[in-house]
């Protein structure tokens, strides 16, 4: 039995080197959910009985041990899992360079391409792809969604990237600005400029676990304790209609927090809806579940939610020079407008 045993940790062993490492740390609160039921509803390329067949083999762990996919996980636990045979999607690799002073860099991301490791993706992440071509260590200053084009900040070295960072502490948010442009739908009685503020509120969905709604009742929400324990972050964003275009609009979003799926989740609080948004669209996450599991969207829907993180604006952590920098609006986007136009 012995022999047996160290056999079955020798082919464990060989397994672990020819497989991808991912982590990841549950931050939500769960109540008594089963690891393989967890791992089902968040890393979904899989099925629930793919992951449990993953666990039996030792390919997860959690907070460093082998346990059964029906023992219960909670907060802070730490999943550590190994993908064999995993293929990363394609990407567009033509990362254009929008400003680079030797330490703070600004590039003009493509759409569907992941700023950091995450799900499927690993060496296909900008991160990555710009430690490659640059040849040297790369802090990311910022972030946006995989599907999200444009602007996104990153530096070489620590110090800069210190002070950026503390630029985006709760007491400076207005230090950065952002602003992003948004084709929506379902707009035609949308108003030239008007701002929406609230509370967002992760409440999930059967097809999208951290799936958000916006409480606008702010004069009722005062009590600090209501507000952490429903895990509420108060978010503003100022809109303008840039054009419209029978029932669709082409807006300008300046953020005044960054909370995930801000701009999202305000316009679809109005009943508009961001074009190939798959969570918040007018079909709702429905299509994101789809879309993750079969790789399907409907017939009439845009390829990836048209949000552009378009300009920036803000005093350079170091010579408090005052950069300016607007990311042009990508091929897709612009032939997304014509086309709209044209019907």
């Amino acid at each position: 039995m012995k022999k047996a045993k160290n056999k079955l940790n020798a082919n464990l062993e060989e397994i672990y080197k020819n497989s991808v490492i991912r982590k990841c740390r549950i931050e939500e609160n769960i109540d008594s959910m089963r690891l393989d039921k967890y791992l089902g509803n968040r890393f979904s390329y899989y099925s629930r009985n793919k992951w449990q067949d993953l666990v039996g083999q030792g390919l997860v762990l959690v907070n460093g041990k082998r346990i059964k996919y029906t023992r219960d996980i909670k907060k802070g636990d730490e999943i550590v899992y190994h993908l064999i045979g995993l293929k990363e999607p394609d990407i567009d690799k033509n990362i254009q360079i929008i400003y680079d002073d030797g330490d703070l860099i600004i590039v003009n991301k493509p759409a569907n391409l992941p700023v950091i490791p995450s799900g499927k993706y690993y060496y296909n992440t900008l991160h990555t792809i710009m430690k490659e071509n640059l040849n040297c260590n790369i802090n990311m200053l910022n972030r946006i969604d995989r599907e999200t084009s444009g602007c996104v900040v990153m530096s070489r070295g620590h110090e800069l990237a210190s002070k950026f960072c503390s630029m985006h502490s709760k007491n400076n948010s207005n230090k950065i600005k952002k602003t992003y442009i948004a084709i929506v739908e379902k707009a035609k009685n949308i108003e030239d400029n008007f701002i929406v503020e609230g509370y967002l509120e992760e409440i999930g969905n059967i097809f999208y676990r951290r799936y958000q709604i916006l409480n606008k009742d702010i004069e009722n929400i005062k009590d600090i304790k209501d507000i952490k324990n429903k895990n509420l972050k108060y978010s503003k964003t100022k809109f303008k209609t840039l054009k419209r275009i029978g029932d669709y609009a082409i807006v300008m979003a300046r953020l005044y927090t960054g909370r995930m799926h801000q701009i999202r989740v305000h316009l679809h609080s109005l009943g508009f809806y961001i074009l190939g948004d798959k969570i918040y669209g007018k079909y709702g996450p429905e299509v994101f579940n789809s879309f993750i599991k079969k790789s399907v969207i409907p017939k009439d829907f845009f390829i990836r939610q048209a949000l552009h993180s378009y300009k920036l604006e803000f005093n350079h952590p170091i010579t408090n020079k005052l950069i300016k920098i607007k990311a042009p609006l990508p091929k897709d986007l612009k032939e997304l407008i014509s086309k709209i136009k044209n019907s």
